[in-house]
């Protein structure tokens, strides 16, 4: 019988060597068919019993108790009766189905869910009830026991359980189950268990690119009591997750914004970081984090790349910088203080023989080829354990069971690559149905039996993978859809089924790789050296990525001291697998790539050359003054190129110039010009190695003059004019001093002055020598200067 993925209304990759179809329609008519049952639905004239139609009157398996059936053992089988008329409906009739032989295959398990209507694989059994009315548009529960001995089951398996609503004795709707058998103490010798290994995912969208605050407040919902995010937790680390040795895949995404909640934060804001609203600190984020923290110091963990990228696109479209960047962002984050300390545990149990795994990988959709794996596995990513769908790998010959999940396959490096292969029947039956939102804490349907559904549906599925080759030891890997929304009660119950199932033995996922035995397992073919999904991130998305990542080299070549990966988690939060699993995921991605475009520009515009440029020269040559100013907070170094006219050259400057964070910085270029008139020239900054930046050109005016001739004209005469008249100066006082005492002067008409005439006694010279002694020396008589007086008329005659 084919076999199809589980997910409703999404067509997957087919198991080699079956059809498709089968799978999908069991999983939408059980699903559909419960919760149908468990809210009142419109009328509708479909058939009784037909996948996704409203049946005027439906049935509903809510629960088995126990889960499983025993020798001598009873079943307490309940459900829901619906009507969803406008009037009341009497005559109805519940009566349980099963037989005393067990399903076939997985195969035959699907087609039984799908089978439309009375199955050949079934008969009725001795339970039956009589219904009372049920009134309009309300449902009414009902409860039957079924005793094991009358059915007649007898060995290890699956077997039908379907019950049937008739109405005056004819068939109106059926539920139909599985009841896994266990043959007590007897199987428990005949049966090998089957060893399990869940992946526990703590994933989400991303909540943060290139600003500080987060893009909406979704997250703190979430991380609250109830939200999707508090309970995967709650459940994994509670005893009994711990029990079933859960390995948590952790994306370190997550773990940044949840950090950010933990003081006060902002939501919001523009593409250049304003205008965000603030939120007090989360109690939430830091009691979700504490608990994050104690639940990896116990158990194993890996991360995956920061915001979980799409490893196959990246690789696929040759951004393996990108999935590099993302490696190691999503290392650094779990290695930081305050976060996982490290980027993955894998304990070995005593004995046991275990080494270390490496680092592990799990591609979106557990979908990867040849040249995916090579990246992944060359320096510096050098993982060594990658998660693939068992569709990637399938036996190479055709198997009558299900192999063990381990094998191998080459690395493209000359070595071996450790290759889990996780179940694709069990993670279709986790997956959510349409309509749900991953990362929003609405997933999947709350209804009851549609909860059922999913929890019987799992169990059944191990129990028939261990029927299989009952004396086979093998392993199986279970992966839940990457942002997974279960109720509390269906995570619960599904881990209650991995630790008390007979059949069942958890197991770690490095226990599964580093076990010293292998068994069940079977040749497989190697992976396609060319395998796209359909859900992976669109080229025209990851061309755009490119030459975004262009610009933020640009960027980042004129910082000083750059971030590390500067803007890589940014980047990280477009090329996340979230946007391909959500409704309008890659608008929102183009959208993002938009807001981180926006904050590279407005950073580039911090730095600029500063206006007005206009400089008028004091003469035909001169040093012109251009100013750099960086507003941004860290210092840069950018290189100033000028373009002139053939009338103008240029002198030697220093063009690489360092400008501080907040600061501007002034270059003096000098300047000739062959000519009196404007010039103007074009400056723009270029990286250090001389790519131009963007925005950064400017035009300067430069204003050559003659004042700078006329001045050396006006000083020369003006130096000449000096000269001479200090020579005619010298000239005449020279000539003075030629008269000598024979001359006329004023010194012999003072000695003969007198107010009693001359003293025969008076000696002049004496006099005057004490007269000096007395009085001190006498100032040095002024010389005159012919430019300040002129000569009286006494003196011309």
């Amino acid at each position: 019988m084919p076999r199809q993925c589980r997910s409703p209304g999404r067509r997957c990759p087919a198991r080699p060597g079956h059809g498709a179809g089968i799978r999908l329609l069991a999983l939408a008519a059980a699903v559909a068919a419960a919760v149908l049952a468990a809210a009142p639905a419109a009328a509708s004239g479909g058939k009784p019993g037909q996948p996704g139609v409203a049946a005027p009157l439906s049935i509903a398996i809510t629960s088995v108790s126990p889960s499983y059936a025993t020798p001598k053992g009873t079943v307490r089988v309940s459900g829901t009766v619906t009507n969803a008329t406008a009037a009341a409906a009497t005559g109805l009739e519940v009566q349980l189905w099963s037989s005393s032989s067990r399903l076939a295959s997985r195969d035959a398990m699907d087609a039984y869910l799908t089978a439309p209507g009375a199955s050949d694989v079934d008969t009725p059994t001795k339970a039956m009830q009589t219904l009372a009315p049920v009134p309009a548009h309300t449902a009414q529960p009902w409860s039957l026991t079924l005793r094991v001995s009358q059915v007649g089951m007898s060995v290890f398996g699956v077997y039908p359980l379907a019950a049937q609503l008739s109405q005056f004795g004819a068939p109106v709707d059926a539920a139909r189950t599985f009841l896994p058998f266990w043959p007590a103490k007897s199987g428990s010798h005949a049966t090998a268990p089957l060893t399990l290994a869940w992946v526990w995912p703590l994933i989400d969208v991303p909540h943060q690119t290139a600003c500080p605050a987060l893009l909406d407040d979704s997250l703190a919902a979430s991380l609250a009591s109830g939200g999707r995010l508090n309970r995967l937790l709650a459940v994994g680390d509670s005893a009994l997750g711990r029990r079933a040795e859960l390995t948590w895949a952790i994306d370190p995404a997550l773990l940044d914004s949840a950090q950010v909640m933990t003081a006060r934060y902002r939501v919001g804001g523009t593409a250049t970081c304003s205008g965000a609203s603030p939120r007090p600190a989360s109690r939430a984020a830091q009691a979700w984090l504490a608990g994050v923290q104690s639940a990896t110091a116990r158990e194993d963990f890996f991360v995956t790349p920061y915001a979980d990228v799409d490893v196959a696109a990246l690789a696929h479209h040759g951004l393996n910088a990108e999935l590099t960047d993302a490696f190691a962002d999503g290392r650094a984050v779990a290695g930081a203080k305050g976060m996982l300390g490290q980027a993955q545990r894998t304990t070995a149990y005593p004995g046991d023989g275990r080494g270390e795994t490496g680092p592990i990988a799990w591609p979106p959709g557990g979908i990867a080829d040849y040249g995916v794996l090579e990246s992944l596995a060359a320096p510096p990513n050098q993982v060594e354990t990658v998660i693939l769908s068992s569709t990637m790998m399938p036996p190479a010959r055709p198997v009558s069971f299900t192999p063990s999940a381990v094998t191998t396959t080459p690395n493209g490096l000359g070595s071996q690559l450790h290759v889990l292969l996780a179940d694709n029947g069990i993670a279709q039956i986790l997956s959510d149905p349409p309509g749900s939102i991953p990362g929003t804490g609405a997933g999947g349907s709350s209804a009851p039996g549609a909860a059922f559904a999913r929890e019987q549906w799992f169990l059944a599925e191990t129990a028939m993978i261990a029927a299989e080759a009952p004396r086979t030891p093998r392993t199986v890997v279970v992966t839940p859809p990457r942002r997974w929304a279960p109720g509390t009660a269906v995570a619960t119950a599904l881990l209650n089924e991995t630790v008390s199932t007979p059949w069942l033995r958890p197991a770690s996922l490095a226990s599964l790789v580093t076990a010293a035995h292998q068994t069940g397992q079977v040749p497989r073919k190697d992976p396609q050296q060319l395998q796209v999904s359909r859900n992976e991130l669109r080229a025209s998305l990851l061309r755009q990525v490119q030459r975004t990542s262009a610009r933020i080299g640009l960027l980042t070549s004129i910082l000083v001291h750059p971030q590390p990966r500067y803007l890589s988690t940014a980047m990280a939060a477009v090329e996340s697998s979230a946007w391909s699993g959500i409704p309008g995921g890659r608008r929102k991605a183009r959208q993002l790539l938009r807001g981180i475009n926006a904050y590279v520009a407005a950073q580039q515009r911090q730095v600029a050359i500063v206006d007005p440029l206009r400089v008028t020269l004091g003469g035909k040559s001169g040093e012109v003054p251009v100013s750099i100013s960086n507003h941004l907070q860290s210092a840069i170094q950018v290189r100033l190129r000028v373009s002139r006219p053939s009338t103008v050259s240029i002198g030697h400057f220093t063009s690489l110039v360092t400008v501080a964070g907040g600061t501007q910085r002034t270059i003096k270029i000098p300047v000739r010009a062959s000519a009196a008139g404007s010039t103007t020239l074009t400056l723009w900054l270029t990286t250090p190695d001389g790519q131009p930046l963007p925005a950064s050109t400017a035009r300067l005016t430069v204003e050559a003059t003659h004042f700078g001739t006329m001045a050396i004209v006006i000083i020369g005469i003006a130096l000449a004019v000096f000269v001479l008249t200090a020579a005619a100066r010298a000239i005449r006082r020279g000539s003075r001093r030629a008269g000598g005492p024979g001359g006329e002067s004023g010194e012999g008409e003072a000695a003969e002055a007198g107010p009693t005439g001359p003293d025969p006694a008076y000696d002049g010279a004496e006099a005057d020598t004490v007269g000096r002694e007395r009085a001190g020396p006498s100032p040095a008589a002024k010389e005159p200067d012919e430019h300040a007086s002129t000569p009286g008329w006494a003196e011309r005659r």
